[in-house]
């Protein structure tokens, strides 16, 4: 089996988001990374002036097509941010191609706040509809889940909203969703929580919740789901991946809180990371 995984995501050169969060957890699981750019940046794209891009434009169907020739085979493939609705037409047509088992994880990354962000075209919930079919886990949240699914979305969405907008997703092809950036109510030892609501047909959905803090980093969403892929390829459930995932996620936001560094620069997880790959190796150790 092989022990590469491909990974299509923008790489921004400063600041742990995408690629740069994707490829060190990856790889401290000991998988080895195919990456795939969608977008090269000198930083990510908030709160850097003067931000540098570069686009691959044909490179990335040229890169993907290369791939397929040589009979590149992956473990896994996760798929992230897109610079463009064509980039998720040659994705498709790749994974169509596809003649071995592939398991796909799916950040639909395109909206939040009940709206696309700046810069995307209004087909893109359009195009992840046609995406979704791959999905052995799509994890959007609340905005991407019900612009995909055509779904109302308000600020007021609740727990009996998430069955519904999941059961969306599974209709569209999904076999696993998690829905991200949830809350049900649920207080831990005096504090709001907040988490994840998975959905599996056939299974009771779960809750897995942790604390919600006040500050916010960029990336998180990048290192949850690296993390959610590494134990879901080593051979947890979704529900499993998920829980394993949940306490190095509080961690990496404690220890983003307390270094005294530009908070732009995003989640700081460089050192859940010795815990972490000590955990992959029993894991391995136990296949």
């Amino acid at each position: 089996m092989s022990n590469q995984v491909l990974v299509i995501n923008d790489l921004p050169g400063v600041a742990k988001v995408a690629g740069m969060s994707n490829l060190p957890i990856l790889e401290a699981a000991q998988f080895e990374v195919g990456l795939l750019p969608t977008l090269i940046l000198s930083t990510h794209t908030l709160g850097y002036p003067g931000l540098i891009k570069h686009y691959l434009n044909e490179s990335f169907d040229e890169i993907l097509n290369h791939w397929y020739d040589m009979n590149v085979q992956f473990r896994g493939c996760l798929t992230g941010y897109f610079a463009d609705s064509k980039q998720i037409d040659t994705v498709i047509d790749y994974l169509e191609k596809v003649d071995y088992d592939l398991p796909v994880i799916i950040d639909p990354i395109m909206a939040d706040f009940g709206k696309l962000y700046a810069g995307f075209s209004e087909d893109f919930p359009e195009k992840f509809r046609k995406l979704v079919k791959y999905a052995d886990i799509i994890v959007p949240n609340l905005t991407e889940a019900c612009l995909i699914t055509d779904y109302p979305f308000s600020e007021d969405l609740s727990t009996e909203d998430y069955p519904k907008i999941c059961q969306g997703l599974v209709d569209l092809g999904a076999k696993n969703v998690v829905l991200t950036g949830v809350s049900n109510g649920e207080v831990h030892d005096g504090e709001e929580t907040i988490g994840y609501y998975v959905y599996t047909p056939g299974e009771e959905p779960q809750y897995v919740m942790h604390q919600k803090f006040d500050t916010w980093f960029k990336g998180i969403g990048d290192l949850s789901v690296s993390l959610i892929m590494a134990y879901y390829l080593l051979g947890d459930t979704v529900l499993d991946a998920v829980k394993k995932s949940t306490p190095y996620m509080e961690l990496a936001i404690q220890h983003s809180m307390k270094v005294d560094r530009d908070q732009k620069l995003g989640i700081y997880f460089e050192p859940i990371i010795p815990q972490f790959a000590n955990e992959i190796q029993a894991m391995r150790d136990a296949l």
